[in-house]
């Protein structure tokens, strides 16, 4: 493989922005292949996949190119040529290069073969939680399947069209998937490829979205006609969802506190084809307060630490720390509180996460039930979702009905 050097600077540029100005790596990438129009598919992979690649593999990264914090420019350069070296790969015969010794980091990686924390790259204090919530032999999994790359899914907008029908439809477009039963509406992507581009997508037919997300809105055992409030629902991606599910008859109040997400859900919506979605911004919350003790579902996809999805978006694990972890579960703790007295009796209220460690799900749930909100509740079914098993995102989700007063 040659390295053209634009391209070379181009993941540079992304580097610097993600370790140096602490942007979002998604975020980054999409603007530097936004930005550089001429470059060709492949090209867009492999500045695209060694960005990743590296915010995944940094620790590793930085302990076989023996720098103990990344401070400059130089520092990146190192990094990435180390990078190359670890891949079997040519390094390019370049001044920036010029302090790569293949040698001493083919050394130093034997070294790290035993060390899961340097060696799978995550952080001291993740891995004490990991093998404190799942011990050494599911840990050593798990962390492995956080750094194979997610499947690319969809999920199949059943009120404009069929699974199979879809998976012609996308074949056509030169575009192979494949179903599991499991997932009776997600499309498994074979090979990574653009497809919001797509008139499938631009008429509604399909959303991307993980399949283990999906279990979220499955989970919610939902019938036509029920009124549904999305608590936390962003984008909206589970409520699309749910619309689909109940045939787009009943109501969904789908809440957030940002008015471009609100707005970029009631966009989806129009698109997907549905219109039973009402959105309110979280500080209008007042406006609903009529269906306190009447709503069917409540979903609550709680704002947390997102270590489930470290297969998709690896720097979350740098980015996150316990003292953030506890701000969050004081979150989550309010929005069970909160939102648990608009379930009616023998209604259902439904947590979700994209985290997989106990104090952020299991625990959250024991605790809550214990309070005098969560005594009318009980533990219908929870799950968690592990990548290792899966392939896909780690998630949790806990069904809690109310009794019947």
């Amino acid at each position: 493989m040659k390295w053209h050097y634009n391209l070379l600077i181009g993941i540079i540029n992304g580097l610097e922005e993600i370790f140096l100005l602490n942007k979002p790596a998604i975020k980054v990438v999409e603007k530097i292949i936004d930005e550089n129009k001429k470059w060709g598919a492949r090209d867009r992979k492999i500045v695209s996949s060694t960005i990743f690649e590296s915010v995944r593999w940094i620790r590793k990264y930085g302990y076989c190119s023996n720098i103990k914090e990344i401070s400059t420019k130089k520092d990146l350069w190192n990094i990435l040529g180390t990078a190359i070296v670890l891949k079997g790969r040519f390094v390019p015969d370049l001044i920036e290069f010029s302090h790569i010794d293949s040698e001493k980091v083919l050394k130093r990686e034997s070294e790290i073969i035993n060390n899961r924390k340097i060696n799978e790259s995550i952080p001291d204090w993740l891995d004490s939680i990991g093998l404190r919530d799942f011990g050494e032999d599911i840990w050593d999994k798990e962390v492995n399947a956080f750094n194979i790359k997610a499947p690319l899914v969809l999920r199949c907008n059943t009120l404009k069209s069929k699974i199979k029908e879809l998976k012609k439809l996308l074949k056509s477009e030169d575009i192979d998937s494949s179903i599991k039963k499991e997932y009776p509406d997600a499309l498994i992507i074979k090979e990574h490829k653009k497809v919001t581009h797509l008139k499938y997508y631009k008429l509604g037919f399909f959303e991307i979205q993980d399949a283990n997300s999906q279990k979220v809105g499955l989970s919610c055992n939902l019938k036509p006609g029920m009124t549904i409030i999305d608590a936390c629902a962003g984008a909206g991606g589970k409520s699309m969802h749910m619309a689909s599910i109940l045939k787009n008859t009943g109501k969904i109040i789908a809440l957030d506190p940002h008015d471009s997400k609100l707005k970029e859900l009631n966009k989806r919506a129009k698109r997907n084809g549905v219109s039973i979605i009402k959105t309110i911004k979280t500080s209008k919350v007042k406006s609903i307060s009529n269906l306190i003790g009447d709503v069917d579902r409540v979903l609550i996809d709680a704002p947390c630490s997102g270590l489930g999805v470290l297969k998709r978006n690896p720097d979350a694990k740098w980015k996150m720390n316990p003292e953030k972890i506890n701000k969050l579960i004081t979150t989550q703790r309010n929005l069970l509180n909160n939102w648990s007295k608009y379930v009616k009796d023998g209604g259902e209220l439904i947590y979700a996460t994209c985290s997989i460690f106990n104090q952020e799900n299991n625990d959250q749930i024991k605790k809550f039930l214990n309070t005098k909100s969560g005594e009318k509740f009980f533990i219908k079914k929870e799950k968690t979702y592990l990548s290792h098993v899966t392939g896909f995102d780690g998630f949790y989700v806990a069904q809690l009905k109310r009794n019947c007063e």
